[in-house]
């Protein structure tokens, strides 16, 4: 795959003197993301990751050639928040949506031996270098693409789906067309109880790529990595996305049934939206 494209300026269209972006340090980087099935802001247009110079906090801050990760949401919540004060539901939802997504960044880049330093108070998410071997992939051809019923062949409310689709839209985040798919999967929700009626909600969690989930099959060392870069793709995905969908309007809740996982439930779309209809 070329990842070169996705870089969102190496210098070369940047007049002189203005700061770039080590094109080595950024393939690595759009090769992780890819690989956690994150979408990536080519060019510098979102939605999604956006890779650009790291620029000084003051004159002490040698940050020549590192990279500033930023989140892109949607266009449309982008285009409300700009016209909004900042402390309207627009523009808090974006703050919201970049902020989680750049935490996600921060916990799971690590484990494809990629070095994230958070920003100080207000400041930028750098990546530092490549340090570590990042997991051992195949190319996207040589892995079947999955196949399974949609969200509401499983027994999804409509509007349930719909909602996450609406939020998703917002946040600039993909969603599977089915469990298996990259994205944010949605799956029938058990109830905890005999009282807990999840008749038509989602269990709501994230696929990365589908060359990162087949590289993590095996029992073999690159294997092994393969799989810890899964896990921790799928936990930092599902806290961030759960705070981002939140802020873009989708009703959602964390449970813990006796004996079983976390479950982050969607049931629909919630009462106040930051962008109404």
């Amino acid at each position: 795959m070329d990842t070169a494209a996705a870089r969102w300026d190496t210098g070369a269209e940047r007049p002189p003197g203005e700061p770039r972006i080590d094109p080595l340090l950024a393939d690595r980087v759009t090769e992780a993301l890819l690989l956690a099935g994150l979408p990536v802001g080519y060019g510098g247009h979102g939605p999604g990751v956006q890779l650009r110079p790291a620029r000084p906090y003051d004159d002490s801050d040698d940050c020549a050639g590192l990279i500033a990760l930023h989140w892109e949401p949607g266009p449309r919540l982008a285009a409300a928040a700009a016209m909004e004060q900042p402390e309207r539901p627009a523009a808090a939802a974006r703050r919201i949506v970049g902020s989680t997504m750049r935490n996600a960044l921060v916990e799971f880049l690590p484990a494809f031996g990629i070095e994230v330093v958070a920003g100080r108070l207000g400041g930028e998410t750098r990546v530092g270098r490549a340090g570590g071997p990042a997991p051992a992939t195949g190319q996207d051809a040589s892995v079947p693409a999955p196949t399974g019923a949609g969200p509401q062949d499983l027994g999804i409310g409509a509007d349930v789906v719909h909602a996450v689709r609406r939020a998703a839209a917002l946040a600039g985040l993909p969603v599977a067309d089915h469990p298996d798919a990259p994205g944010i999967a949605l799956t029938p929700c058990r109830p905890v109880d005999d009282g807990d009626d999840t008749t038509g909600v989602a269990d709501l969690r994230w696929n990365p790529s589908r060359r990162l989930a087949a590289a993590a099959e095996g029992d073999t060392p690159a294997a092994e990595r393969a799989a810890r870069a899964r896990t921790a793709v799928q936990d930092a995905m599902r806290h961030a996305f759960g705070a981002a969908l939140g802020a873009c309007g989708l009703d959602l809740q964390w449970r813990r049934p006796a004996a079983l996982p976390y479950q982050l439930r969607a049931y629909g779309p919630a009462e106040q939206p930051p962008i109404r209809r």
